[in-house]
């Protein structure tokens, strides 16, 4: 198996890529703030802008200026509609900063690998649409794995070869289909490392994890025992 390319040194840290997409998200939501703020004043400012400009010309015979209450409607409609954008920026940037966080916690519990000869690369960016790997490992064996992180809460568990998770007594899918995510980046990650075979891990850094073993060829764990899988399998 060729693991030249998986070899190379990277300066990407865990969580890098996407620290970097939640800088972005919260410049968005701070964006939107100020245009709220900008919008929701503007007919007070206009206003006085007016009565400003009426002072330096005593003989007219307006004396007052009345901006139409359309006008102060719009503003407070669109106002508004900038203040939400600016809320689901802020939401969003908070949620990456929660995956973040979730792959860091992960590189720390498998930091160890690499004394016992393991290459470790984060952020690897893929083809086709998949954004980044999360994890990218080559052991000493040269068995190639690629983990996708989630920092989701609650207890995952199987039924029907389909992943759930579990909040109390409730159980809910999840959002989308992580195995064949991750299935996918194992392939894309395999053609660009041009790699015989990369094999597949789930890795949840907050969610207990109930099953064991493979669900549709991927391995599903929890953070705590990440470390020992992959030096199980080597």
């Amino acid at each position: 198996m060729s693991g030249v390319k998986l070899m190379r040194p990277s300066h990407r840290k865990a969580g890098q890529n996407i620290r970097n997409l939640a800088l972005q998200r919260r410049v968005k939501a701070l964006t939107a703030f100020a245009a709220a703020a900008f919008l929701i004043a503007l007919p007070f400012l206009l206003r006085t802008i007016f009565q400003e400009l009426l002072t330096l010309f005593p003989d007219s015979s307006s004396s007052a200026l009345s901006l139409p209450l359309i006008v102060y409607v719009v503003s407070l409609v669109a106002g508004i509609g900038c203040l939400l954008n600016g809320l689901y920026w802020w939401r969003r940037a908070a949620h990456a900063d929660q995956g973040a966080q979730g792959e860091e916690d992960v590189a720390k519990a498998i930091a160890s690998l690499r004394t016992g000869g393991w290459t470790i690369e984060y952020g690897l960016r893929l083809g086709k649409g998949l954004g980044d790997a999360d994890i990218v490992c080559l052991s000493p064996q040269n068995r190639a794995y690629v983990i996708d992180v989630k920092s989701h809460r609650g207890t995952v568990v199987a039924e029907e070869q389909k992943l759930y998770r579990l909040m109390g007594a409730q159980k809910y899918p999840f959002e989308k289909d992580f195995l064949k995510q991750v299935m996918k980046q194992a392939f894309q990650v395999k053609q660009q490392k041009q790699l015989k075979f990369v094999t597949p891990i789930l890795a949840f850094s907050n969610a207990k994890v109930t099953l064991k073993g493979k669900i549709q060829g991927v391995y599903v764990v929890e953070k705590s025992r990440l470390s020992y899988l992959l030096n199980k399998l080597g």
